[in-house]
C-alpha cells in the first residue's frame, strides 16, 4: 500500500501548521511588546492559533478520506488483477476465494493501521494547537503585559 507516502505528507503538513502558529505567536509577542495599537496582540494570536487547530482537524478528516479512497482504489485493482490471474491459471473456485479473501484481509489490516497512525498524529496536532491557542487567548494579555 502507498499509505506511508500519505502519512509522510501529513507529517509535513503538521510541521507547516506549527510553523504558522509559531510565527503568529512571535508576531503577537512583538506587537504586544511595542504596544502597537494596544497590548493584546498575544491574545489575538492565541485566537488565530485556535483557528489553525480547528483547520488542521478539518484537513485531517479530508486526509483520512483520501487515504480510504486511495486504499479502496488499490484494493479494486489488486482484486481485478488477482481474478484475471486466477481465471487464466484455472484455479479451483475454493482456492481462488481463499486467495481473494487473503488480499482483502491484507488491505483491511493495512488500512486500519494507517488510519490509526493518521488519527493519532492528527489528534496530537489538533489538541496541542487548541490547548496552546486557548491558553494564549485567555492569558495572552497578562503574559504580554
Amino acid at each position: 500500500m502507498a499509505t506511508p507516502e500519505l502519512i509522510a505528507r501529513w507529517q509535513l503538513n503538521r510541521g507547516f501548521y506549527w510553523a504558522i502558529a509559531a510565527a503568529l505567536i512571535v508576531l503577537g509577542v512583538y506587537l504586544s511588546s511595542i504596544r502597537f495599537l494596544d497590548s493584546e496582540w498575544l491574545s489575538r494570536a492565541g485566537c488565530l492559533v485556535v483557528m489553525i487547530g480547528i483547520w488542521s482537524g478539518i484537513g485531517g478528516v479530508l486526509q483520512e478520506r483520501l487515504l480510504v479512497s486511495s486504499a479502496q482504489w488499490r484494493r479494486r485493482n489488486a482484486l481485478t488483477r488477482a481474478r484475471a490471474r486466477l481465471a487464466e491459471d484455472q484455479i479451483d473456485p475454493e482456492r481462488a476465494d481463499k486467495e481473494l479473501e487473503a488480499i482483502n484481509a491484507g488491505f483491511d489490516k493495512e488500512l486500519v493501521k494507517a488510519q490509526q497512525k493518521l488519527r493519532l498524529s492528527l489528534g496530537v496536532l489538533e489538541v496541542s494547537l487548541l490547548l496552546t491557542g486557548t491558553f494564549l487567548w485567555g492569558f495572552g494579555d497578562l503574559l504580554a503585559g
